[in-house]
Formats: structure tokens, sequence, C-alpha cells
């Protein structure tokens, strides 16, 4: 099935480095230039080497309370959780859960690869939902955004197999059920949506691929129009600080302002590679050429050295995890920084 290959390959492979979650927006307040003195450390995950596993969405609402989901389809147990101490495997009611959304109350919602969305309350697995398109056979979660409990998006795609095609999908949930929202028909994979408060927008990130051609396109969406507002040449990714979202393409990022993209920061001539994660435009983290980059308002450099592939961040007051993997050993490794006191 060409397509629904294809699509797997650039998530794994590329879209994989999109997939983030951080503190609640603290821009406002934090102008002055982001610190640099972390303490690092590495902890490798007990994974079988036998296992295959691609790193998806990572939340958490303190650094002792921290949500990992993967793409694995071959395991119900690929639902990491780290309580401060340890990264411990748990069980998960369904298979693959490859977008997870976070409430401040713990709340949390898994999005699946397979047809169901997941709801976790004071600390149960309490509701679940199946998600079903007449003529596909299969619905795919992969990223939910939400102003409140009872107002979320979530994206993916829908796949036949029999006609072999897939094709973009936005469901909606409004406390009670979730309903697929009425788009025009899109051969696209919807595969990261993220909110922009003070302007009342979603930002919606797709991926297609016909005929060994790729293309992405960024979609701005009001909860009832779906408009395209860029499809570039390149890899061009999605990403959010605080409260803003941006949108990063050749070492430059971008600014959505007054119905038009800005440019905001070019990083040229610096090790700058892709996608940015932070609490603030004076302090973000992205990945480098090199490792773990970072801009502090002043100046842009790689604080920490690795040649391990990274993929999501989250970030909290004082500390920031990091999912890697060391593909020559074949070891999924989270890297932690910290503040010193």
């Amino acid at each position: 099935m060409k397509y629904t290959k294809a699509i797997f390959f650039i998530l794994s492979f590329t879209m994989a480095l999109v997939f983030f979650s951080c503190e609640k927006g603290t821009e406002p307040e934090q102008l002055k230039p982001g610190r640099r003195d972390y303490v690092w450390t590495e902890d490798t995950l007990d994974v079988a080497r036998s296992d295959y596993m691609t790193f998806r969405d990572v939340v958490g609402n303190s650094p002792d309370d921290i949500w990992l989901g993967t793409l694995d389809a071959t395991s119900n147990t690929e639902f990491w959780h780290y309580n401060g101490v340890e990264w411990k495997s748990l069980p998960f009611p369904g298979i693959i859960p490859t977008a997870l959304l976070l409430f401040e109350d713990n709340t949390l919602w898994a999005g699946t690869g397979q047809d169901y969305i997941w709801k976790r309350e004071n600390g149960q697995w309490t509701e679940s939902f199946k998600i079903e398109l007449k003529g596909y056979d299969k619905v795919a979660i992969y990223s939910m955004a939400g102003q409140t409990k009872d107002n979320i998006y979530a994206v993916g795609w829908a796949t036949s197999y029999s006609e072999d095609t897939y094709k973009g999908i936005i469901l909606h949930y409004d406390g009670a059920n979730w309903n697929f929202v009425d788009i025009p028909y899109l051969t696209s994979g919807f595969v990261e949506i993220v909110y922009q408060k003070n302007i009342n927008t979603y930002f919606i990130y797709s991926v297609s691929t016909e005929n060994s051609i790729i293309t992405y396109q960024i979609f701005e969406f009001d909860g009832v129009l779906l408009k395209e507002i860029i499809s570039p040449y390149g890899s061009l990714i999605l990403s959010k600080v605080g409260d803003i979202a941006y949108f990063s393409l050749n070492q430059k990022v971008y600014k959505y302002i007054n119905k038009e993209m800005k440019l905001w920061k070019d990083f040229t001539g610096t090790s700058f590679k892709t996608v940015i994660f932070g609490r603030s435009e004076s302090d973000f983290f992205n990945h480098s050429y090199e490792g773990i980059g970072h801009y502090n308002g002043l100046n842009y450099e790689t604080i920490y050295k690795t040649h391990l592939e990274l993929y999501g961040m989250t970030i909290f007051e004082k500390d920031i995890f990091i999912c890697s993997e060391d593909y020559k050993n074949h070891k999924y490794i989270i890297i932690h920084g910290k503040l010193k006191e």
C-alpha cells in the first residue's frame, strides 16, 4: 500500500522531530536571557533489542510525572511513565498511543493509530471512543489540541486498504462525544495541530506523498473552515513556544502575523537544524546539527553535544527532557537537563 507506507515513513523519520509538549506559556514574564547552566544526565529505557519504537508525544505537568507515547504497533505496553526516579513501561488498554493531550488536572487523552481515543482520569483509564469512518478501514490520530476539557480537536488520517488511499481527518470533542468535522477531501495526513490563543486560531500541519514527491502544507483552522496558508518546497516544521505558533524552514523561523508569514529570526550560519521548543522567545531549545541547541535571546549555540538522534521535548521551570535514539546500538535514551540551584 504505497500511500500508507510512504506517509508512515515520513512520520517515523521526519515528523517524529516535531512532537513536543511545553508548560503553559510564560512569554510575557520571561524576557531576560534564558540560562544555560544545566547539569545533563541520560536514562536508557529498558526496551528489548528486538523491539522497534519510534517516539511520539511526550507530556507532563511536573518533572516527576511525565508520559511518553510511541508508534510501536507490536506491543500494548509501550506507554512510558516517569515518576521522578525512573522510566517504566506501563500497560495501555489500546494499541499505539500516538497522540497525547494532558490537562492541568492530569486528565490525559491518548489518541491511537488504530481507531480508538482513550481518556485517563484519577489514575485510571475511564473511557474509550471508537472512531469509525464509512468507506475506510482504519482511522489514526496523530495530534490533539484543546482549549478546555470540553473543546478538543484531534487530527490524523483515515485509510482505505482496498483503494490504497488515505485522507486527512479532523475530529472534535464537545464534552460528551467525538465527531468528524466536515472538511474538503484532502489526500494528506494531518500530523500536528496547535492552538494560538491570541488570535483564536488552530494551525494544522499535513504531509502527503505521491509518485515519490513529498508535499508539506500548513492550514489555518477556526473550528469550521480549513484554509491552506502555505505549501513550501522543503520540510517546513510547525512548533509552539508558550502560546505562539512558529514555523521553521531552512534555518529561518517565521510567525503568523496579520494573516501573513513574517520572518522572525534567521539562524543561517549557525548549527540550527530544525524544530523549536521552549519557555519563551528568549529561552528556547531545538535540534542542532551537533546536538541540543539553545537561543537565549542574544545568541544561538549548541549547549549539549551528542550523536544521538533527537525527537520530542518537554520543558518545565528548571528541567528539560529530550527523547533520543542511538541507532547504532539500538537504544532509546531520555536526556535530562536540570538547571543548577
